[in-house]
């Protein structure tokens, strides 16, 4: 072999690595990156800047309006562009009939029950649910120490200047749990039925009470007991698991970030991912870009690449840049960087 042909084989073997691995981001068998888009607001330039930055699922969000016509029309658009619905959310369940037990949630649920169904016909993989009425997500608002605004969480703050009780009465974790499990009972086999996942995100912030409501999802034995209790182990229910909610737990939680995907993921039992991270366990923290939180993010991509996770992570609750009103900057930054772990981590996990 001439020298100038031997010199080039490293080159040209690792630029067939590289295709090898950027392909492998689309195998219907590998971890997927998504990101959360509202279907009625959503622009077709922003459809067009994912297509071009290589992006094929979305977690799509219908508000009120999960109609089987809303649903067809969604999917038509977004084939257009390359994009497929891997997750999506229809804010009925949110009904405070359904989530606090009061007259008139079977009428609600029978709503949700359509959605379910007509996900089902469009194909989707699964529906994301969560169970915190009367929820508190922010106490101030804060330049980090890199100089971008985010969210600000402290729990001393929270209790001694704004929680306020929300509703008419103090629900407890009892009444919580026999709200959930009517929904559940009620939800989950039209789920089976049509092929959609449950995907249950844990409460966040983890903190037993806000405002009044109970909040059920603060700990590993209380994902344990929906599943095995309520959901009957049902392969249809799992999480949209939360890795900053996990991380603003800390110790205190059950299971970590990695116990949490070592148990759940190994099991196929996480369904979508919220990607991010935060400054620092509870009792207070602030939102970060993935790569300035106290998390490595790296691990737990390839955390999610060693139990073979098929499940669609999303870039969650980031922090807006510098003239980036619309966030589509700190969208695609947040892609950038999970794309780019996802490709390093099926290059090292086999």
């Amino acid at each position: 072999m001439k020298r100038r042909s031997f010199l080039r084989l490293p080159a040209a073997a690792a630029a067939m690595a590289a295709g090898a691995t950027a392909e492998a981001e689309y195998d219907p068998s590998n971890t997927k990156i998504a990101t959360r888009v509202d279907v009625h607001t959503v622009t077709d330039d922003n459809l067009l800047l994912l297509r071009q930055i290589g992006l094929r699922w979305v977690h799509a969000e219908f508000g009120s309006d999960g109609s089987a016509a809303a649903i067809r029309s969604a999917v038509e658009r977004f084939a257009r562009y390359g994009l497929r619905i891997h997750s999506a959310m229809d804010s009925t369940y949110r009904s405070p009939r359904i989530q606090l037990g009061r007259p008139g949630r079977d009428r609600d649920i029978e709503k949700f029950q359509q959605f379910l169904r007509d996900l089902g016909r469009a194909g989707v993989y699964s529906a994301k649910i969560d169970f915190h009425p009367a929820n508190t997500y922010t106490t101030a608002m804060i330049d980090s120490p890199r100089g971008y605004r985010v969210r600000e969480f402290s729990l001393e703050d929270f209790r001694n200047r704004i929680e306020k009780q929300r509703y008419e009465r103090i629900y407890t974790a009892d009444d919580m749990w026999a709200n959930y499990s009517y929904f559940i009972r009620a939800a989950l086999p039209v789920a089976e039925k049509a092929d959609v996942r449950l995907a249950l995100h844990p409460d966040d912030p983890p903190v037993p009470m806000m405002n009044g409501v109970a909040k059920l999802f603060i700990h590993y034995d209380a994902i344990k007991r929906a599943e095995d209790e309520i959901a009957g182990g049902s392969k249809y229910w799992g999480l949209t698991f939360c890795v900053g909610t996990w991380a603003e737990g800390g110790a205190k939680i059950g299971k970590d970030v990695f116990g949490m995907i070592q148990d759940f993921g190994a099991r196929g039992k996480i369904f979508a991912v919220h990607f991010r991270n935060v400054s620092s366990p509870l009792p207070r923290f602030h939102e970060t870009f993935q790569d300035d939180g106290y998390l490595d993010m790296y691990e737990v991509m390839k955390a999610f690449r060693r139990v073979r996770s098929i499940a669609s992570l999303i870039p969650d609750h980031y922090p807006g840049l510098a003239g980036d009103q619309d966030h589509r900057l700190a969208d695609v930054y947040s892609l950038s960087c999970m794309r780019s772990l996802l490709h390093r981590a099926n290059q090292e996990v086999e």
